[in-house]
């Protein structure tokens, strides 16, 4: 969008949604699990959804294409599960699968859909795949808006 913004560093993220909320920062980007609490108790605005679609938990909320943003606009995060390399395969895929069990159940789902997460049950092909490219897509963005390290 060509948006410049300053990077400001606290502490503690608790303390970077206090002072949204008290008008130290004008804006600031977040997980709807972490900024939720504020957002609910009426301290913070939410104005718009990096996901493609309505988080079922913030179903007013738009997402940044909804609000005039990019239509391509996404902006997630995600968590794998690694395990240390050589693992036997029928160790790995019994963690797996065991895992999958826990995630698809009704308990997990309900928390996951309160924190605005969505799960995505990938074998190992596909995750790597998925990885390759987010790297890729962060990288060109990086390159394109020239940011450095610090």
């Amino acid at each position: 969008t060509g948006t410049s913004m300053q990077h400001v560093v606290y502490k503690e993220t608790s303390q970077l949604y206090t002072a949204v909320a008290t008008g130290e920062l004008p804006v600031t980007l977040g997980t709807a699990g972490t900024t939720g609490p504020m957002y609910k108790a009426g301290k913070v605005r939410f104005l718009a959804s990096g996901s493609p679609q309505r988080l079922v938990a913030y179903p007013d909320v738009p997402t940044v294409a909804e609000a005039g943003g990019p239509k391509d606009y996404e902006v997630s995060g995600w968590n794998v599960i690694a395990t240390p390399k050589g693992l036997p395969p029928a160790v790995r895929d019994k963690i797996r699968q065991d895992i999958a069990e826990a995630v698809a159940s009704t308990d997990v789902q309900d928390r996951y859909a309160t924190l605005g997460y969505v799960s995505l049950s990938l074998d190992r092909p596909k995750i790597e795949a998925f990885i390759q490219a987010e790297s890729k897509r962060y990288e060109a963005i990086i390159k394109r808006a020239k940011i450095e390290m610090q």
